[in-house]
């Protein structure tokens, strides 16, 4: 009787999160292409694309994103310049 209520949350992924994160990618960086849009809609983990969505909203630029898109599954790292994002405007600004 215990686990009739366990968090459902992360046995599924929607296809309207996948889109969400798409969406957030899209407003930060531009166009999304499409064999990353394939990438994120194959996800099937919402831990990874809880994680994703921390990294869109925090990459610094576009290669940041991608590259920690690729790092799969085990990646925990959000430290340094890569994750500032105002170091590009800042850098401008320099």
């Amino acid at each position: 009787m215990g686990n009739e209520h366990k968090d459902h949350r992360h046995e599924t992924v929607s296809v309207t999160e996948k889109e969400d994160l798409l969406g957030l990618i899209h407003m930060r960086f531009g166009s999304v292409p499409d064999d990353i849009k394939e990438k994120i809609m194959a996800i099937g983990d919402l831990d990874v694309l809880d994680r994703l969505f921390l990294i869109a909203v925090n990459a610094a630029n576009w290669d940041v994103f991608v590259s920690e898109l690729n790092e799969g599954k085990n990646s925990f790292k959000m430290v340094g310049d890569g994750f500032d994002p105002l170091a590009e405007i800042n850098k401008k600004e320099e």
